[in-house]
């Protein structure tokens, strides 16, 4: 399993290329952008980590403490964290309950209408790309 700093220099090496692969299948910069963005969100701070005291975690600063009933329900590498496409989905959902509480409240709800659904599928996107290449570095780097 790489340490912080190894999944740290994984992140920047592969971001040339999955920004390069998305430029050359989409032929367009606004989308290879918001992927590459997203990408290294999820690499640096919302990978499966954050399920123990890590360096993504400790990145989030003061808003770190959030972050600790998500360790207190999922053990480090469980399929629920480290696992392709369900530990972001968990990740994305648990990070949404808040602002969507918010939203409820508030009687704003109608505010979800509006988001763009090709930019939230880009979003995904990235977020996935990100955790898959954390996830991927920890089962194959000894």
């Amino acid at each position: 399993m790489p340490n912080s700093r190894t999944h740290d220099i994984i992140t920047f090496v592969a971001a040339p290329i999955v920004g390069g692969v998305t430029y050359w299948l989409t032929k367009d910069q606004k989308t290879t952008w918001i992927i590459l963005g997203f990408y290294l969100f999820a690499s640096l701070m919302f990978n499966g980590d954050l399920d123990m005291p890590s360096r993504p975690f400790n990145r989030w600063w003061l808003l770190k403490m959030f972050w600790i009933p998500y360790q207190l329900m999922f053990h480090h590498r469980s399929v629920f964290t480290h696992g392709l496409i369900i530990g972001t989905a968990i990740r994305v959902a648990y990070i949404a309950i808040i602002p969507l509480a918010i939203l409820y409240f508030k009687g704003s709800l109608e505010i979800i209408r509006n988001i763009d659904l090709h930019i939230l599928i880009l979003s995904l996107i990235g977020l996935e790309a990100g955790a898959a290449v954390h996830t991927i570095a920890d089962f194959t780097i000894s």
